[in-house]
């Protein structure tokens, strides 16, 4: 298939709707902005064919290209930094340069490009060389595509810099412009206060380099995770993403090594509310739980959770002991102090895990109906497990990259040996022919 079933692809630029007044034609990043690369962040929503009803008929692929440009144009007008430039490691300068533009047509139903086990041929839902790849001189802090197949159904994919949000930021810009448009005459009020909360510092550019890897995505039910922990455990009700991230980072240390090297786990928290601050705080507002591991006993799935658990209730304590100011500043500055110190006193192997269980990502309708299917670009890193929901909330996908497929291959036996049954890829399930 790939490249043959690309009828047509054209670029344009889309501006904000209205100018950026000249008072906030400078947008400072805070230092957790600083301490995040500026590659993108790529997500693709697979939407099946429109067909309409009594309440809302169905709305032609080229009119729903136009909702989809109106919006965001609208969208950025409120999200200024993100149509701006990034000038250094300290600011955006927000001159409406704008997102870039993709739309194509595809000569082929939506499910060959879902389905096809071709890296390259999944990609093409995505501006070509973007996804994880990091901000240069010429590119856009957004860059989005529009895909459109012969099924009738329609791909919309959105990359936009880690350096300007994470994916509660993310996510809340993909609501809100679909909100928009639904209702362009809605009022929406990001707020960009992080600089204010915590100001920018002298911190180099962090650019993780790009691996070659092997991804495979994984799917897991809700009441498979909760049957995992049969060991005695400290921990009550653990959640769905601690048991998934503790087996997932446990299979993954015995997969990589046949004599245990000594290990770190980062799990990606949201600040927001233990801060505490509102949902709309646009940017990064994210810090890492980090658990070390240093011998085979420590490997145990339930000391794992314990140890994730334990991490989280000492990073919730040490907010509400945190008396604002200077010390807010201190104690979010607190677990990247000690991450440098553990990596400058031992060498690592290090797994990192961030979840976007509980996000509303299935609720992204920009007035055709919610998409399908959610899915991320195959990643460009080794060691990292990326969590997100099915569109029912009952199952969870887990999107695993490792360095080879012998490596794969170790991980998926650990796996299959650890739940007693074989692990199911990913299915998917699109209307119709697409």
């Amino acid at each position: 298939m790939a490249a043959s079933a690309l009828v047509s692809l054209s670029k344009k630029i889309i501006k904000p709707f209205s100018p950026t007044p000249f008072s906030e034609r400078i947008y400072k990043l805070s230092f957790i902005d600083q301490f995040n690369s500026t590659q993108y962040c790529p997500l693709v929503f697979f939407y099946p064919k429109n067909k309409g009803n009594v309440v809302t008929p169905s709305i032609e692929p080229s009119d729903m290209c136009k909702v989809i440009e109106n919006s965001l144009s609208k969208t950025l007008a409120a999200y200024y930094p993100f149509a701006g430039t990034l000038r250094d490691n300290v600011h955006v300068e927000c001159n409406d340069i704008g997102a870039d533009f993709y739309k194509a047509r595809f000569d082929c139903p939506m499910s060959e490009i879902v389905k096809s086990p071709d890296r390259n041929v999944k990609e093409m839902v995505y501006p070509k060389g973007i996804p994880w790849n990091i901000v240069t001189s010429n590119r856009k802090l957004v860059t989005v595509q529009f895909n459109q197949f012969d099924c009738g159904g329609i791909a919309l994919s959105t990359c936009v810099s880690h350096k300007i949000g994470d994916m509660c930021t993310i996510s809340k810009f993909l609501q809100d412009w679909a909100t928009i448009a639904r209702d362009p005459n809605l009022k929406l009020c990001p707020q960009f206060i992080g600089s204010s909360i915590f100001p920018p510092t002298n911190e180099p550019v962090n650019e993780p380099p790009i691996q070659k890897c092997v991804t495979r995505r994984l799917v897991f039910s809700n009441h498979t995770l909760k049957s995992l922990l049969s060991e005695p455990s400290q921990v009550k009700n653990p959640t769905r993403v601690e048991l998934l991230t503790a087996l997932l980072y446990k299979c993954g240390m015995k997969a990589n090594s046949s004599s245990l090297k000594p290990s770190i786990l980062f799990q990606t928290v949201n600040l927001r509310s233990f801060i505490p601050l509102p949902d709309n705080t646009a940017g990064n507002f994210s810090s890492s739980l980090f658990v070390p591991t240093y011998n085979e006993e420590e490997m145990m799935l339930s000391r794992l959770v314990s140890q994730l658990r334990k991490e989280k209730e000492q990073l919730v304590a040490n907010y509400k002991n945190c008396k604002g100011g200077q010390d807010l500043v201190s104690t979010t500055m607190r677990p990247f102090q000690e991450i440098r110190k553990l990596f400058k006193d031992m060498d690592f192997d290090m797994y990192r895990c961030s979840s976007l269980a509980n996000y509303p990502l299935y609720d992204v309708d920009f007035g055709w109906g919610k998409p399908n299917k959610i899915s991320i670009a195959e990643g460009v890193f080794r060691n990292v497990f990326l969590l997100y929901d099915n569109k029912t909330g009952d199952e969870v996908e887990a999107s695993v990259c490792l360095d080879e497929e012998s490596t794969m291959s170790a991980f998926l036996r650990e796996m299959e040996q650890f739940l007693q049954f074989e692990i199911s890829s990913e299915e998917i399930k699109m209307e119709a022919r697409c």
